[in-house]
């Protein structure tokens, strides 16, 4: 038996071979990284249909006690349903508060994954130069949305919890230990509690399974070491994250702006 055939996955089917990126990674990358080419539009379709999943149903569940989904629910400091596919910034906008998801909202959400996805291919191929494993945009492109599918489960999981609860997710990832709903409704969260709860909000075990592929991939297509392509991984992770929350902490702050003038006039 050549060496060839013991690193290929058992079955070359785009279905069999998402659950072989997830269940063997280091054998289902290596695999694709001169093979199937051109498949990476499928799980890219099964990733934003799982990923807007979220959106669409979160827009139509509401309750008593926390109104529309809109109310109260922050992600990355910024009040709206707590559904985040990026794991570089909070591109994807929060539900619209009328109830229904509505074009521009959906739109907006598969704009900002795709924008995501260029972004981090593009800096995984400087990464890669810059390690002296130069590899091209494309490789990069391929390779990040293969690694994508743990948010895609993210996005099932959280589906699932919405429809069984009635109740949009609040406080995304840990953000949920700087971030009082209670209080926040009626105190504006100041810049460094938008700050951390921007990041917190981003770290939960998908984003930890994404690097992890991530590294994993970028050892199969680029024969970085295992050292490199982890500190590779987590550096662009959070770079794009703290570029990330700069719209976070100024969209809090012009809300909090807005509220307070608000209030003013109302007891002016």
């Amino acid at each position: 038996m050549s060496i060839e055939n013991t690193t290929k996955p058992a079955g070359k089917s785009v279905i069999a071979l998402m659950i072989g990126v997830l269940m063997r990674p280091q054998a289902t990358l290596a695999y694709l990284k001169d093979n199937h080419r051109r498949a990476w539009w499928l799980p890219a379709i099964f990733i934003m249909l799982l990923t807007v999943a979220p959106v669409v149903v979160g827009s139509r569940s509401s309750s008593p006690e926390m109104g529309s989904p809109a109310e109260g629910a922050i992600i990355s400091g910024v009040k709206g349903i707590a559904v985040e596919p990026q794991a570089m910034s909070g591109m994807e906008p929060p539900p619209s508060a009328s109830g229904g998801p509505g074009l521009l909202t959906l739109g907006s959400a598969i704009l900002g994954t795709s924008v995501a996805w260029l972004i981090w291919g593009g800096a995984l191929s400087l990464a890669s130069v810059f390690l002296g494993r130069s590899s091209s945009f494309g490789q990069m492109f391929r390779l990040t949305v293969w690694t994508w599918l743990p948010y895609g489960i993210r996005g099932l999981v959280q589906t699932v919890y919405i429809l069984a609860t009635g109740h949009p997710i609040v406080n995304a990832g840990l953000s949920g230990f700087v971030v009082d709903k209670s209080v926040s409704a009626i105190i504006s969260p100041g810049p460094g509690q938008l700050a951390l709860a921007s990041v917190l909000g981003r770290v939960d075990i998908y984003l930890i399974w994404h690097l992890l592929l991530v590294s994993v991939g970028l050892m199969a297509f680029t024969n970085l070491s295992r050292k490199k392509a982890w500190t590779a991984a987590l550096a662009i992770w959070l770079v794009l994250t703290l570029l990330g929350i700069v719209p976070a902490i100024f969209g809090g702050m012009v809300g909090g702006i807005l509220n307070g003038t608000m209030s003013s006039g109302a007891y002016g």
